[in-house]
């Protein structure tokens, strides 16, 4: 076991993927007690467990029996039925109850809430690609918050433990939020295999075309932070370079038609940043989007 055992400060973990390892490892870190690690994977809640000094329980229902917090960090479509496992095993009353998706919304602990848990969402805005990574980004990070107005304030001081930010988003809104979270990262990440694709069928190895590549990645993310997406934006778009943009999609339609539609539609999403801009007439982005429908 690790942390001060302090009351309200017990956490049970079911889930131990990337995200529950991660968030358990913030936690004890933070001085939060870890009274137990579950998943229906024996390797993955050990793994977790021996990490984390924790112990591993094959019952998540003992697991939250000891917690005062029960952070469900499984899949989007297992979070329900584990939810409904815990609260069907334990006495649950007085108990938060936390998921940790960006899609769902607080339904999926409904069979918590009915049994006297408080429920909470607790998102973090973060990329999990590997447990290194996770372990290295969490601190520091946004974490989208859904919960009733009493608990807010219980939320900002457990995602401030944590070294995070917190962000309210409302349970209508929740997917929307997600699809933002998502354009983010994993459209981003998308959009970078299309440009590395695009290089390799020209001849250069993918381990070329990274390197070439992520220098102006990153400096174009340093931008956005910087100066926001209106001021980041630059090329054929944002000087009204026309035929460049003709000779891209003539390039495109012959090599992928699927990266060349792509190509147009993040292009013609992108005009109204550009109109935004206010540098371009009305006539020149006119233009533009002609040629990209």
């Amino acid at each position: 076991m690790t942390g001060k055992e302090e009351p309200g400060r017990r956490v049970a973990v079911i889930g131990a993927g990337k995200v529950g390892t991660a968030m358990a490892s913030a936690l004890s870190s933070a001085g939060y007690q870890l009274v137990g690690i579950s998943d229906r994977s024996p390797d993955a809640r050990g793994r977790a467990a021996s990490l984390l000094d924790a112990e591993s329980c094959a019952d998540s229902g003992e697991a939250a029996r000891r917690a005062d917090i029960v952070l469900i960090t499984t899949p989007d479509g297992a979070v329900e039925e584990a939810c409904r496992a815990v609260a069907v095993s334990a006495d649950i009353r007085g108990k938060k109850f936390i998921h940790m998706s960006g899609a769902l919304s607080l339904d999926a602990l409904a069979t918590a809430g009915a049994g006297g848990a408080e429920t909470l969402c607790v998102h973090p805005l973060q990329t999990f690609a590997d447990l290194p990574g996770a372990l290295a980004s969490l601190p520091g990070s946004t974490f989208g918050v859904t919960c009733a107005g009493h608990l807010e304030e219980w939320a900002r001081g457990f995602v401030s433990d944590i070294g995070g930010r917190m962000l309210l988003v409302d349970d209508d809104d929740k997917a929307a939020y997600h699809a933002a979270a998502v354009m983010a990262c994993n459209l981003m990440t998308m959009v970078q295999h299309g440009a590395e694709s695009l290089c390799v069928g020209l001849g250069f190895t993918e381990s070329e075309a990274r390197e070439a590549f992520i220098p102006l990645v990153r400096a174009t993310v340093e931008n956005i932070a910087r100066l926001g997406p209106r001021d980041a934006v630059t090329g054929p778009l944002a000087r009204g370079d026309i035929g460049t943009i003709r000779s891209h999609l003539q390039a495109l339609d012959g090599v992928d038609p699927e990266l060349s539609s792509m190509y147009r539609a993040v292009s013609l999403w992108g005009l109204r940043l550009v109109a935004e801009r206010g540098e371009l007439t009305d006539e020149e982005i006119e233009s533009m989007r002609n040629i990209l429908e």
